[in-house]
């Protein structure tokens, strides 16, 4: 039934959980496999802070597709990994249609109702605009 599976990590504590229900998921329906990890923009431009949380958010996801990628393929699967950087929930909706994904997978982190009222909730974005059917991992 799921083809392609998009399984889009953020780097937060629920992405182990997340990248196994994935993983999970690609054997049971012996789907092709893509994760995305998106970094956030809309940073004041020249902003010297900025420029140093990014080189430091570039070097982290780095880091962590490098082990992941290495840890599927010890265990004989195969992923396809897409690192963007724009708003989470546009560029994981949009990588889903480029991808012709059959299934979602994002974590919801849990965050506080004045805090997701502020700021939004990815996993709410992409299961509002979303193409194809959307799983959301709870912690």
């Amino acid at each position: 039934m799921f083809h392609t599976i998009l399984i889009a990590i953020d780097g937060s504590p629920i992405t182990h959980k997340v990248l196994q229900v994935g993983v999970d998921e690609a054997k049971i329906w012996r789907s092709g496999m893509h994760l995305i990890y998106v970094i956030e923009s809309g940073w004041p431009e020249g902003d010297v802070a900025r420029e140093l949380t990014i080189r430091e958010m570039e070097e982290d996801s780095d880091a962590l597709l490098r082990s992941i990628r290495n840890e599927i393929e010890a265990n004989g699967g195969v992923v396809t990994i897409h690192k963007k950087h724009g708003h989470a929930g546009e560029e994981i909706v949009r990588a889903a249609g480029d991808l012709n994904a059959d299934l979602v997978i994002v974590g919801s982190v849990g965050k506080s109702q004045v805090k997701r009222m502020l700021a939004g909730s990815v996993s709410t974005y992409v299961v509002t605009h979303s193409p194809v059917t959307t799983l959301v991992v709870k912690p």
